[in-house]
């Protein structure tokens, strides 16, 4: 099956701040869940060099939070309706430290696993995200928000 095709639209780099939610969560059985912290991303559809334009994910920023160490990311297009609309995987994991502890080991990692579901309107990127996360590999929580994401000029 061929890789889908973001449309030209979809070119450049777009950024959004998840500050709040719409809802979460927690599964039965898992931790108990603290206060999320605001995210904010940056997806890019650019070309390098004479190559294929490439779908790019960076978490360009945790907001001011030293209990988030080693985040590592990447984004996947799902499908596209060739024109204005995308579905996209964001995978993002992080360690985080228990509450109140910051020494060495004692951290437990997340994952978030967000669908995002991308929608070019006049006004930017509207985004509506469906995150499940995992810590240290347990099921834990669902969330759900969405976003503005706007059109980096350049």
């Amino acid at each position: 099956m061929d890789q889908p095709v973001l449309p030209a639209i979809f070119r450049g780099c777009w950024v959004g701040k998840v500050e709040f939610l719409d809802s979460i969560e927690r599964l039965p059985g898992a931790p108990k869940v603290g206060i999320w912290t605001p995210k904010t991303y940056r997806l890019c559809y650019q070309r390098y060099g004479d190559g294929p334009f490439q779908l790019t994910f960076s978490e360009a920023g945790i907001d001011s939070n030293s209990k988030i160490i080693n985040p590592l990311n990447s984004l996947n297009l799902i499908s596209t309706d060739g024109r204005t609309y995308a579905t996209m995987r964001a995978l993002l994991h992080f360690d985080e430290y228990h509450t109140a502890d910051y020494s060495p080991g004692s951290t437990f990692a997340v994952d978030e696993t967000a669908r995002l579901q991308c929608d070019i309107q006049p006004d930017g990127m509207h985004v509506i995200g469906s995150v499940h996360g995992t810590r240290d590999g347990d099921p834990w929580f669902r969330a759900y928000w969405h976003a503005l994401f706007v059109h980096e000029p350049g």
